[in-house]
């Protein structure tokens, strides 16, 4: 199942309360679609996750642009086909079709 990154409401931050929980947030609280749940067990891992979470609508362009300089006949770009395999599997987990 393609996780549809693109349709999150962004931007995706993290807290910490004042009993050590964390909780994660998406989008403007004042502005739905928002979304916030609890948890991971630490700062550090609600960190990371926030910042793939953020990462991926540039992620998905630049892979976007990739793939489509390859297949720009008048281009001179030039990659092996498990490059371009890989590409295209990480477009769509992130729910962009070709």
């Amino acid at each position: 199942m393609a996780a549809h990154l693109h349709r999150l409401p962004l931007p995706a931050t993290f807290g910490v309360r004042a009993d050590g929980t964390t909780w994660i947030s998406l989008g403007d609280p004042a502005k739905p679609p928002h979304m916030q749940f609890d948890g991971p067990p630490c700062a550090k891992a609600a960190a990371e996750i926030v910042s793939i979470i953020n990462a991926a609508p540039l992620a998905a362009k630049a892979l976007i642009a990739v793939r489509a300089a390859c297949r720009d006949p008048d281009t001179d770009t030039a990659l092996p086909s498990a490059v371009g395999e890989a590409v295209e599997a990480a477009l769509a987990m992130m729910g962009e079709r070709s």
